[in-house]
């Protein structure tokens, strides 16, 4: 098994394909496109390495991270998602904007995604949900340091829309919430937020 790439940029085929020189070899790699368009020809990358071990190919897959990479095989194993839609995904939007769409229920944004219909937006959410915190992804709001963590939003949220919110007034009123409080203070804390 390849675990990381050192090497030279030999070639960038857009959207997604890369060769990495390494000791005289060209490794064909898959890349998400924000990665691919910020490289240069010569220039010496390290990746780290996602193999796909089929019986009719050897497929590379590269990130810049390796929670990059971590997130590729999260999304990989979901159902219904093999690692061309999983690229696809992690080409398509940015890693906040997926963890915000997962953590927000926010079927339209994973629907953005070529090959991602309703039901395996749907799908993807319910799977990856439990996820968040395992995979150490950074804050759900977008970075700012503020917010509850990914699980206890899942919660946060069940909570508010089985008391009849909607989600578009619960989202809101969540990103406002101290990430110290307990599940308890955030649900009163909102409750009084949603009063006003």
């Amino acid at each position: 098994m390849i675990g990381s790439l050192k090497g030279v940029v030999d070639q960038i085929s857009p959207p997604n394909l890369l060769v990495v020189e390494v000791g005289g070899v060209g490794y064909l790699v898959h890349c998400p496109t924000d990665l691919l368009s910020r490289l240069q020809l010569g220039q010496e990358v390290k990746l780290s390495i996602s193999m796909s071990v089929r019986e009719d190919a050897m497929t590379l897959y590269g990130f810049e991270t390796s929670q990059d990479k971590a997130w590729f095989e999260a999304l990989r194993t979901a159902q219904g998602v093999g690692p061309s839609l999983a690229l696809s995904i992690l080409s398509s939007i940015s890693r906040d904007e997926l963890v915000n769409a997962i953590a927000a229920n926010d079927h339209a944004v994973l629907k953005r995604v070529p090959g991602v219909g309703p039901k395996t937006a749907l799908r993807l959410i319910v799977e990856m949900q439990g996820r968040l915190d395992q995979l150490g992804s950074v804050d759900v709001f977008g970075g700012s340091g503020s917010g509850p963590n990914g699980s206890v939003v899942a919660d946060l949220r069940l909570a508010l829309i089985s008391l009849g919110y909607a989600q578009d007034q619960i989202r809101g009123v969540i990103e406002k919430v101290p990430a110290e409080f307990s599940l308890e203070d955030m649900l009163k804390y909102c409750l009084k937020e949603l009063s006003v």
